[in-house]
């Protein structure tokens, strides 16, 4: 019998996590569980926010749709963990604040109309492309060895894991933004930032 094999699950990668530290896999990470597997899932969940928030191809979105509400204000999407000008207009110093956007320059959250701003939106995780799955996966793995159970080998052979996941991760991003410094692309600088950058 053929083994189908899909796109790597959260329950695949709490268990990945809990192999590293010798524990059986389990069949469900909801409900009632263990110490482990809730500390694992919450790990997990940890590592994605950290990887996702600083901004990639999968989930920066460019010159974003945005409008203006009854109050004049911009309400942005509620997994929004980064707002900024876009490139065509980059002397703007845009942030978040209270779930909408907020002119730094003017001190306000108030718009006469709404500018052009990319936006970085965190996923769940199995709404990842497969590349960084793995990576949050195997980051989360070599977090949840170092603090549950601090085994310097364990950790160190995670650590091995996570760098070629880490190396992969960078190649697909990169492959995925279809990136060419000579096509004066106005997304063009960001897109090296993220792709050359090391992540932690």
């Amino acid at each position: 019998m053929t083994t189908q094999i899909t796109p790597t699950t959260e329950l695949q990668a709490v268990n990945i996590m809990l192999s590293v530290i010798g524990e059986a896999p389990v069949n469900s990470i909801t409900g009632t569980t263990t110490v482990d597997v809730s500390t694992a899932k919450n790990i997990l969940d940890e590592t994605s926010m950290s990887i996702q928030s600083q901004g990639w191809n999968f989930n920066t979105h460019y010159k974003y749709p945005l409008s203006l509400d009854s109050s004049s204000k911009i309400p942005l999407p509620s997994n929004c963990v980064k707002a900024d000008a876009n490139a065509i207009s980059r002397h703007y110093n845009y942030t978040i604040r209270n779930s909408y956007l907020y002119d730094m320059d003017n001190h306000t959250d108030v718009f006469t109309s709404a500018p052009t701003v990319d936006l970085v939106l965190v996923q769940q995780f199995e709404q990842l492309p497969e590349y960084a799955r793995q990576y949050i996966t195997m980051k989360a793995a070599r977090r949840f060895a170092a603090r549950y159970i601090g085994d310097k080998t364990i950790t160190e052979l995670t650590s091995q894991d996570e760098q070629e996941a880490l190396v992969a991760f960078h190649q697909a991003d990169s492959q995925e933004a279809d990136f060419n410094i000579l096509n004066g692309d106005s997304n063009t600088f960001s897109i090296i930032n993220r792709t050359t950058r090391r992540t932690y």
